[in-house]
């Protein structure tokens, strides 16, 4: 199709062409005209006659240089656009990041040429994010796949007792929920990407909201020593619209990260205040950090700081992904602000209703 509507315009740019030299043919034949306008005139006056003849030279002359400059113009842009067809012929998935690049006798299809290679620029980016994807969703779902394989294989071959069976099986459940999880996540950001995940809006008090969430992260963190506080620094209810579920999947992402990488007898602060516009929202625990090359891709899907702490751990590498989109949803913002055995902080601010 593409390549139809090109051809069109090349067959618009040869009809143009054909309309200049019947202009050229015009003007010469109005020169001939003058020519003989010209010889009459001589008879008349010797001195006007030389003077209109060399203006009517002049004129001539400049619709000649006209003609064809305009007629070299539009040869290479057609030798241009020759090529250009043959580029897009030739673009497929894995040429991609080959833009065009014209010739420099045709400036005036420099913005189509721009808008394409930024279109492929587009196009590039995304076809890897998706190879990518698609490798790490490989990889993930494998790696406990050939555990269930492996401990399921050693029990068959070398378990003789009720407990032995009992011990793989409560393993292999493990890395079943983990599998579970996994999808269960892809599916989320998979839906959210194609529109099929519509938010519920509706009016909902954050600070009952983050009440809740701190009480079950208190409960939690109890179990590792790790005391959890809330700060309400608001002098009022804050009220926002939004997907009250999503929201409570986005702040405990946070929570129990922030819990998950806290060491025994930490800390974890859960504030909330406000501007004349937004609630802000910030999650601070003295925890192991991130170092600072990883911040700006720690919201990537699978992106993992030390992947097999995090295995380990149960993470799936998918929940800051999950973070980031229910936030831009939202149409707010996150930041991160982190020192490497120090802690991290998490800072959302969201607008208010």
């Amino acid at each position: 199709m593409f390549s139809k509507k090109i051809d069109a315009w090349l067959n618009s740019i040869n009809a143009l062409r054909c309309v200049f030299i019947g202009a050229l043919a015009v003007a010469l034949a109005a020169g001939a005209a003058l020519s003989d306008s010209l010889c009459t005139m001589v008879h008349t006056s010797i001195t006007a006659g030389i003077s209109s003849f060399v203006l009517a030279l002049t004129l001539i002359l400049l619709l000649l240089l006209a003609v064809f400059y305009l007629a070299k113009k539009i040869s290479a842009c057609t030798l241009v656009m020759t090529d250009f067809i043959a580029h897009c012929d030739q673009t497929d998935v894995d040429t991609l990041n080959q833009p065009f690049v014209p010739e420099p006798a045709c400036r005036e299809l420099d913005t189509l040429f721009n808008a394409h290679n930024k279109m492929l620029t587009r196009l590039h980016e995304s076809t890897s994010r998706i190879r990518q994807f698609s490798g790490d969703a490989s990889h993930e779902l494998r790696t406990p796949l050939t555990i269930v394989r492996g401990e399921t294989e050693v029990a068959l071959r070398w378990g003789k007792t009720a407990e032995d069976y009992r011990n793989t099986l409560i393993s292999n459940m493990e890395e079943i929920e983990r599998m579970g999880r996994i999808i269960e996540d892809l599916l989320t950001l998979a839906k959210s990407e194609s529109g099929e995940l519509p938010l519920s809006i509706t009016t909902l008090s954050l600070s009952d909201l983050l009440q809740e969430m701190y009480i079950q992260a208190r409960n939690l963190g109890a179990k590792k020593n790790i005391e959890v506080h809330l700060q309400h620094e608001a002098d009022r209810e804050i009220w926002l619209k939004g997907d009250d579920l999503r929201l409570r999947q986005m702040f405990w992402n946070l929570i129990s990260n922030a819990l998950r990488y806290t060491p025994e007898h930490g800390h974890v602060h859960i504030k909330l205040e406000c501007n004349a516009a937004n609630a802000i929202v910030s999650i601070c625990d003295t925890g192991i950090g991130i170092e600072p090359e990883h911040i700006e891709h720690i919201f990537e899907r699978f992106y993992r700081t030390d992947a097999a702490r995090n295995r380990t751990d149960g993470g799936t590498g998918l929940g800051l992904a999950i973070v980031k989109w229910v936030v831009d949803a939202h149409h707010g913002t996150i930041e991160v602000v982190s020192e490497v055995n120090s802690g991290s902080t998490f800072t959302v601010t969201l607008p208010m209703a």
